[in-house]
């Protein structure tokens, strides 16, 4: 028989930032009891109370507290936080002529210490997250190849981890869910076994950098 607090943890662990604003005291829980009480009683098939709903939540917060409270601890020994401005983001429809076209691009840049480049091949797209000083020739080489989207005027926020990171569960969803509680958008993020690389619009990248290194070194 599905209990009422199975079915009241359920409905938050799904409800987009529910978790977080439980967590920090700033939610009306007997409004939200009220809101909970017609999918609860269509759930259990009993006449639930709005008193018991509030129960429920109550015993919740602590825990929620507790578990949200708390930097994974694949981030207690994060690096150094590094920005990158004025780069581009070219996604592509994949194509058997695009890894010679790579081949050609990375030629082309080998030698200018200056030029950033981050190529992600997916299952049916490729994106490139290239410094703009290097675009006219993304240009010039992928010119025939089928073109997805164009981002231009982006910035990119670096996090160095350690290799651990990779071990602890919810890393990069607290990383992240800083910045969506600062309503910033991310555009992209790419990561290595030590990098988790952030690309966010340039009007924003001050704000997104603030806001990590607070979380990161309080």
């Amino acid at each position: 028989m599905i209990t009422i607090a199975a079915e009241v943890a359920e409905y938050v662990r799904n409800t987009p930032f529910l978790e977080e604003a439980l967590a920090r005291g700033i939610i009306n829980m007997s409004a939200l009891a009220r809101e909970m009480r017609p999918r609860l009683r269509a759930a259990t098939g009993r006449n639930v109370s709005p008193a018991a709903i509030l129960m429920a939540l109550k015993r919740m917060s602590p825990a929620l507290v507790k578990r949200l409270g708390a930097r994974p601890a694949g981030l207690k020994h994060a690096g150094d936080l590094i920005v990158r401005s004025n780069l581009v983001e070219y996604t592509f429809r994949r194509s058997d002529s695009l890894w010679e076209k790579q081949k050609r691009l990375l030629h082309r840049i080998e030698r200018d210490r200056e030029a950033f480049l981050t190529y992600t091949q997916g299952v049916y797209e490729v994106m490139l997250i290239a410094s703009a000083g290097i675009e006219k020739a993304v240009l010039e080489i992928f010119a025939r190849e089928e073109l997805i989207s164009h981002w231009k005027n982006l910035s990119a926020v670096i996090i160095r981890l350690t290799p651990r990171t990779a071990h602890v569960p919810g890393v990069y969803y607290a990383i992240l869910k800083q910045l969506a509680w600062g309503n910033l958008n991310v555009i992209d993020v790419v990561s290595t076994s030590t990098e988790f690389t952030i690309l966010i619009e340039k009007r924003q990248v001050e704000d997104a950098f603030s806001i990590l290194k607070r979380y990161l070194w309080p």
